[in-house]
């Protein structure tokens, strides 16, 4: 795969009440290093820059945060792993139950999906699920 990507992000969160879906498509950066995945893009959010870094690696999935908002996200297959989501309105803290993730990887495409748990200051926010589809430019 080249180092110059068009990244597609697909989310959906379901709560008792709701669901939520988002989707983002934007253009990144892209490397394997010791075995490892690593995506790289940037978004805007209130008229601010915020870095991201996907790493994938086996069954484990991080994701760091850094700008306006700023937070690393561990995602493992079956633990439970709890990060502090810092905002310019204060802290959460984020607990994430990953039950599965997946990885598949072309000469051209990186595709993760994963369905996990969510909680925010440990209460159950939503069963979520997030596809990362990631090609050659």
């Amino acid at each position: 795969m080249t180092s110059d990507v068009l990244i597609t992000i697909k989310g959906l969160q379901m709560a008792l009440d709701s669901s939520d879906c988002l989707e983002i498509i934007t253009n990144g950066k892209y490397f394997k290093k010791n075995g490892k995945h690593y995506v790289l893009y940037e978004e805007v959010v209130e008229d601010q820059r915020v870095s991201n870094m996907i790493k994938i690696h086996d069954e484990t999935v991080e994701i760091t945060k850094k700008g306006l908002a700023s937070v690393q996200m561990f995602f493992e297959t079956g633990k439970k792993n709890t990060s502090i989501y810092s905002t310019p309105f204060g802290q959460i803290e984020i607990s994430i139950y990953a039950e599965q993730i997946r990885v598949n990887e072309t000469d051209r495409t990186l595709e993760l999906n994963m369905q996990y748990d969510l909680e925010l200051n440990s209460q159950h926010v939503s069963d979520s699920q997030v596809s990362v589809t990631v090609v050659s430019r």
